[in-house]
């Protein structure tokens, strides 16, 4: 039987196989196509909602609240949800978005005007955009009720040309890193930020522009003491304060 830890590889080697053939693609070319630029971000962005919908179901006591991780297209007009968490009692529904760091955002903080201690970005905008709005590519703080990210992009450099990821190359920036993370080497620190979710409530972070509040296209998560963006493990108090909020609406 296979589980997380131990995998029946037989038994994936045969679904590869038939996925393979079922999508027209030659099985010695899957790899190639996994490994493309172009796909790689896609993959590591599917691959974080996993990640945050697995801890969740293992933070989330099943008793009272449901997760479900949604597969959806997103119709013109919508907004896709990553993930909604329902609170079995009231039925009060709660969206949640999972949202990648952007690439080669890990900073030290000595350099930038506004923070000036270790932070990194999340890319919280639409890839498309209304060009007939200035706050076009922009979500609704209404979005969605809660945002997930990890700080793990962050520590990739953008626009590299090599076919491996190159880490953020500012002076001193790993030091810190390991440091925080209790670690001393780069696969240790990469396994430790995939394992460093945190969340932060839309309305918390949202502002106002031309009378509409807005999430901001890239908000910055300070490391440590972040006034906004918290640990997963403080998620479920926050939760029924919302529910408590939508249910009296």
């Amino acid at each position: 039987m296979s589980t997380p830890d131990h995998p029946d590889y037989e038994s994936l080697g045969r679904e590869l196989e038939t996925y393979c053939k079922k999508y027209y693609i030659r099985l010695e070319d899957f790899f190639s196509i996994l490994n493309d630029q172009k796909v790689i971000p896609m993959l590591r962005g599917k691959a974080a909602e996993y990640d945050a919908f697995f801890a969740l179901r293992q933070i989330l006591p099943s008793q009272v609240w449901t997760v479900h991780k949604l597969n959806l297209n997103a119709q013109p007009g919508t907004i896709d949800h990553d993930i909604d968490v329902i609170h079995r009692r009231t039925g009060v529904q709660i969206t949640i978005e999972t949202k990648s760091a952007v690439r080669g955002s890990m900073s030290t903080g000595t350099r930038t005007r506004k923070h000036k201690v270790p932070h990194f970005e999340v890319k919280c905008h639409r890839s498309r955009s209304n060009k007939q709005l200035s706050y076009n590519d922009r979500y609704l703080a209404t979005a969605f009720d809660v945002i997930v990210a990890t700080p793990t992009n962050a520590l990739f450099e953008g626009g590299t040309i090599g076919e491996e990821f190159e880490l953020v190359t500012e002076p001193g920036l790993l030091a810190i890193l390991y440091r925080h993370y209790g670690v001393s080497d780069t696969p240790s620190l990469i396994n430790a930020t995939n394992k460093d979710l945190r969340f932060v409530l839309s309305t918390d972070i949202a502002e106002n522009v031309e009378g509409n509040t807005l999430i901001p296209r890239t908000p910055s998560v300070l490391l440590a003491d972040d006034p906004n963006w918290k640990p997963l493990n403080q998620l479920e108090a926050v939760l029924e304060t919302i529910v408590k909020a939508k249910a009296r609406r």
